[in-house]
């Protein structure tokens, strides 16, 4: 999964929605689309938590 990059959820989700269309050619079934979205808002999460981190801070 690439870096979302996004902003918001919503904006990751819909540019992970495209591009799944650019690159398999065909809109995803159900089945993908959960799969995609799960794994775009996990990956959009990890990074905003990285971003409100600073790099090398323990716990």
């Amino acid at each position: 999964m690439p870096h979302t990059h996004a902003a918001t959820k919503a904006e990751a989700c819909h540019e992970a929605l495209e591009h799944f269309e650019a690159e398999h050619h065909h809109a995803p079934d159900a089945h993908e689309k959960a799969r995609l979205l799960s794994a775009t808002v996990a990956e959009w999460e990890h990074e905003e938590v990285a971003a409100s981190h600073p790099a090398g801070a323990t716990a």
